[in-house]
């Protein structure tokens, strides 16, 4: 068990940039001891201790006066992450998106200038998206309720009605950076194709790359992609505050489940593949035969498999976090 100073120090440091951490906590170590020693020696140190913190504060009410500045959209404790993960993933996903425009400029033999113009603006709306759905992402794990003992804070408590009592106890990593950030590249990156203007077809020498998808399909891809924006905010929330909670659970199954239903309906209608233009010509010159029930059902059982895996696993964390 941390003591009632321990608590406090990590509440107040939580919240302050990582280059002031280490100074300022020293710093608040002792005043606080210092004041308790300077205390009558009759007076009992723990009523003493909690009158000193008090005395001191709310934690977010100190952090900001450390800080010289009040919060922003982005506070100083999840600042540092939003700003590397907006990096990683303006790093990898537009030039992904890059390649697949020049990809698919070629099969459909399109001039140069317009794959060229094609790839600057699939890069440039892949950069806006990325921005957009990071800082919304960070956004909420700022402001949300939920996890927000994560900083070290009180929710919902108003900054001369706390009790240092009520700090909760600093807690580790729940879910590592690794773990969270290959997450949120995945959904970031399936969110943005699905957004793509763009569809296969064409062809190159004697080999004829035609469409994968059917009309329907290709048509129901906003549904699919608010699904993964959804899965990808939670991701976000929970790569800001390194545990999943219940509410980012459920809002990962939920979209999930956005995304998984309507393939699962379209598949059950024998809707999902245009069987009649998927590119095999590079696999052979004979015509090949498709089992479509099978691949259908492959193709199901693989998402439901992984979704549903990804949701027991979010679940179980969040209820290891709670």
């Amino acid at each position: 068990m941390t003591t009632l100073t321990d608590r406090y120090v990590h509440a107040v440091t939580a919240q302050l940039p990582e280059g002031q951490r280490d100074d300022i906590a020293r710093e608040l170590r002792a005043t606080i001891e210092d004041t308790v020693a300077a205390a009558p020696p009759d007076t009992d140190p723990v009523r003493t201790e909690r009158q000193v913190l008090i005395d001191l504060g709310h934690p977010t009410a100190l952090a900001d006066s450390y800080r010289g500045e009040g919060r922003s959209l982005i506070g100083p404790r999840l600042y540092p992450g939003w700003v590397w993960t907006l990096k990683m993933l303006l790093a990898f996903v537009p030039a992904l998106v890059v390649v697949i425009t020049l990809v698919v400029g070629v099969l459909e033999d399109q001039t140069a200038v317009r794959i060229i113009v094609g790839a600057i603006s699939g890069a440039f709306w892949a950069a806006i998206s990325v921005a957009f759905w990071t800082t919304l992402g960070f956004a909420i794990a700022e402001r949300s309720g939920a996890g927000q003992d994560d900083l070290g804070g009180l929710p919902g408590v108003a900054h001369d009605e706390w009790d240092p009592a009520d700090l909760p106890e600093p807690r580790g990593r729940h879910v590592s950076r690794s773990e969270a950030i290959w997450s949120v590249l995945g959904n970031a990156l399936v969110l943005v194709l699905l957004a793509l203007p763009v569809r296969l077809g064409g062809r190159v020498e004697d080999v004829e790359w035609g469409q994968i998808f059917t009309d329907t399909a290709y048509s129901l891809r906003w549904v699919l992609a608010a699904g993964i924006a959804l899965s990808l905010l939670a991701s976000i929330f929970v790569l800001a505050r390194s545990r999943w909670t219940w509410p980012s659970a459920v809002a990962n199954l939920v979209g999930g489940l956005v995304f998984l239903l309507p393939i699962v309906w379209l598949a059950f209608r024998n809707d999902l593949f245009a069987w009649e233009t998927l590119p095999l010509g590079w696999i052979s010159e004979e015509p090949l035969v498709i089992n479509e029930t099978v691949t259908l059902a492959a193709t199901v059982g693989a998402l439901a498999a992984i979704l549903v895996w990804e949701w027991v696993d979010s679940f179980r964390k969040a209820a290891r976090s709670s």
